[in-house]
């Protein structure tokens, strides 16, 4: 009898201890102890432009936040490189340099229009970039006169057409366009720069 007792016994604690553990097993389950692991070793800085919550910690150590201007322009490449989006030459300068051409576009006479970093923010129409060209031209023209005139002083009929060319600088200032353009602040700077070229052609 008692040989039966400790056979029933052994049975009933082993279908106890299958049941628990069957019981274990799906409680991990549950709790997603099975789930497939992201593997975070192999995390580009592509996959950490937006990560997720299982990317967030290894791309803080692998990329972290840019410490100077330099990292800064390298983040920027990096992000584009990644996104596909074209970066313009301001976008991989640094502010010095930016600063250095900047100043130089704007003492120098060649009168070309070029971008300034205001545009990457506040983009100039092409009819307002029309209307600078058109104002840099007559500038141009201007200037070309004082060539002559300062190669023929005793020319009067070179005399005679610097005023109304003078005249036709002054101008632009009253035309529609300047008006219609000037809600834009970078118009308004390229426009400020043009007029300093012009008036340094007219103090000499």
């Amino acid at each position: 009898m008692k040989k039966i007792l400790t056979g029933v016994s052994i049975v009933l604690i082993s279908l106890f201890a299958i049941s628990c553990e069957s019981e274990t097993t799906d409680q991990k389950e549950k709790k997603g102890d099975n789930a497939p692991t992201i593997d975070t070793n192999s995390v580009s800085f592509c996959n950490c432009i937006e990560p997720t919550s299982d990317y967030i910690s290894k791309c803080e150590t692998l990329f972290p936040t840019p410490q100077n201007e330099l990292d800064s322009i390298q983040r920027r490449k990096e992000i584009a490189a990644c996104t596909g989006e074209v970066l313009s030459m301001s976008d991989t300068l640094t502010r010095y340099v930016l600063d250095s051409i900047n100043k130089a576009y704007e003492s120098d006479l060649s009168l070309t229009i070029k971008e300034i970093p205001e545009e990457k923010e506040d983009p100039i129409s092409e009819d307002c970039k029309a209307f600078l060209e058109e104002y840099a031209e007559s500038i141009k023209s201007f200037s070309s006169l004082l060539k002559k005139i300062e190669k023929s002083p005793d020319d009067i009929n070179l005399m005679i057409a610097r005023p109304s060319q003078e005249e036709e600088l002054y101008s632009f200032a009253s035309k529609p366009q300047m008006f219609q353009c000037s809600q834009s602040e970078s118009f308004k700077k390229q426009v400020e720069i043009l007029n300093n070229k012009r008036d340094k052609l007219l103090s000499n």
